[in-house]
């Protein structure tokens, strides 16, 4: 999925990675949903960063869980609008979102997809240093 976003215009001024543990394990997952997850927050780093800007995806094994975070170090979002990003409807910067062509669904969407697989998603961001778009799901039990 990640080579498919590097072949896009908007990706042709950003950095994109990917990095991970090479063997996780086995989920049990929809992939077509999972795929919709990764491939909205790949949409917004490359929305919402700078040209230029480096966006790192990674998939880890944390335990009984596999995290995946979309990682970019453009500007941040501030710590008053994080609790909501998660929102139907929430949009940082309503002007420019409109702009961009967002309807404000994207996160939630997110969200309520990773739950149905047991999973959390979440965030964090640091203006002027970037914002890491996490989400977890759990290891498929034998």
């Amino acid at each position: 999925m990640i080579e498919d976003y590097r072949s896009r215009p908007a990706a042709a001024q950003h950095r994109l990675e990917f990095s991970g543990d090479g063997a996780l394990p086995e989920l049990l997952i929809d992939p077509l949903k999972i795929s919709q997850v990764l491939g909205n927050l790949l949409d917004n780093a490359l929305k919402y960063t700078p040209k230029g800007a480096r966006i790192v995806v990674t998939a880890d094994l944390q335990g009984a869980e596999v995290e995946v975070c979309v990682r970019d170090n453009g500007p941040g979002i501030p710590a008053e609008d994080l609790p909501h990003l998660f929102a139907r409807f929430y949009r940082v910067d309503k002007g420019r979102s409109r702009e961009k062509g967002g309807t404000g669904l994207g996160l939630s969407i997110v969200k309520h997809i990773v739950q149905l697989h047991g999973g959390r998603a979440w965030v964090e961001s640091t203006l002027g240093q970037g914002t890491a778009f996490h989400f977890s799901l759990p290891v498929k039990l034998r």
